[in-house]
């Protein structure tokens, strides 16, 4: 007896060789083709949204200068809050205000004065800002007072105003945060930006007259100076003038002393901005440089650099070429900053 029931071959036809034409027909080509058509265009979309999400994650896990861009925003961040405080007090006809001393003093005018302290300049060379501590160093240092709140008393934590010297210096030398077991072992000779921080309860600013011997008191005792940033090769740091102010340029040669009595202009003031720059290297280049040299710092910024105000961009500029010469890889960060607590005045001190 015939069966009735139908199934499918894989020509598309019953056992009696008659086409399906009912609603079991099978998928026409165009319908299979458009399907395939459709699926993947969607595999493509998530492969390229697949694509780029690992692409940034492993760009910002992987980033050479992250650690750099990090350091970067603190020293301009804290750079940002020096302050000095100024206010009036009587001198007399040479300049001189009142002292301890036994000495007549007779007021002769008001003048503008402060207590605290601004410094940058070189680090190293003649008149270098640390060339007294021995430290290897290379470019400018900057070192100033903002209130931080930075103490090591309990009772005081809490008191975000409280005064701190801080300091930025670019420095050569082994891993010194390392733990000490590590380091007859393990040597990391690398150029690093240095920040000093020192609490409230050391601060001798008040005591030490003398911007020179504060700079040594501060990264020689009552401070830590841990590295920001590893593989920072050079700092520099321009006071210059507000943008409006077209009177002359505050440093010729990046050195800026608030408590330089010699230059009326620029004594117990902040600069209105400050132009700041570092270069820095990735580790692998740094790794290569430290097998290559051991505890010998490379020699990567020429002596000749930095040494001119008006040259910077120009110094600059030659040291990018000098390390894509030698296929370092680095990033230049630099930016101009507002000091807020800078109420710049053209009329001397005196």
């Amino acid at each position: 007896m015939r069966s009735f029931s139908r199934c499918r071959s894989s020509a598309g036809r019953d056992r009696d060789g008659r086409p399906f034409s009912g609603p079991e027909a099978a998928f026409s080509l165009l319908e299979i083709l458009v399907t395939c058509v459709i699926v993947i265009a969607i595999m493509v979309a998530i492969l390229q949204v697949v694509t780029n999400v690992q692409r940034s994650w492993q760009s910002a896990s992987v980033d050479s200068f992250a650690e750099a861009e990090d350091a970067f925003s603190t020293l301009t961040q804290n750079l940002a809050a020096a302050t000095l405080e100024p206010y009036q007090d009587f001198a007399d006809s040479s300049g001189t205000f009142r002292t301890n001393s036994a000495a007549a003093f007779v007021p002769d005018h008001l003048a503008r004065r402060s207590d605290l302290d601004f410094i940058c300049g070189p680090t190293s060379g003649t008149n270098g800002l640390l060339t007294a501590s021995g430290r290897t160093t290379a470019g400018c240092g900057v070192f100033f007072l903002a209130p931080e709140g930075y103490t090591q008393t309990e009772t005081n934590t809490g008191m975000g105003r409280l005064l701190n010297a801080m300091g930025y210096f670019v420095e050569f030398g082994n891993d010194n945060d390392a733990p000490s077991f590590l380091l007859p072992t393990v040597q990391r000779w690398r150029w690093r930006l240095k920040q000093v921080r020192q609490p409230t309860e050391s601060l001798q600013i008040y005591a030490l007259t003398s911007s020179s011997t504060w700079v040594q008191q501060i990264v020689s005792s009552g401070a830590t100076t841990p590295a920001l940033a590893e593989n920072i090769i050079a700092l520099v740091v321009l006071p210059v003038r507000a943008a409006s102010d077209s009177g002359t340029a505050l440093s010729q040669d990046f050195r800026y002393d608030s408590r330089d009595a010699t230059n009326p202009l620029t004594r117990h003031q902040l600069p209105a901005r400050l132009r700041v720059a570092f270069m820095a290297i990735d580790e692998a280049s740094a790794q290569i440089l430290a097998n290559q040299n051991g505890s010998n710092p490379p020699a990567l910024v020429a002596a000749a650099l930095f040494q001119k105000a008006t040259q910077l961009d120009i110094d600059l500029a030659s040291l990018d070429r000098t390390l894509t010469a030698q296929k370092i890889n680095h990033r230049l960060f630099q930016r101009e900053i507002l000091l807020p607590a800078a109420a710049w005045s053209n009329t001397s001190s005196q």
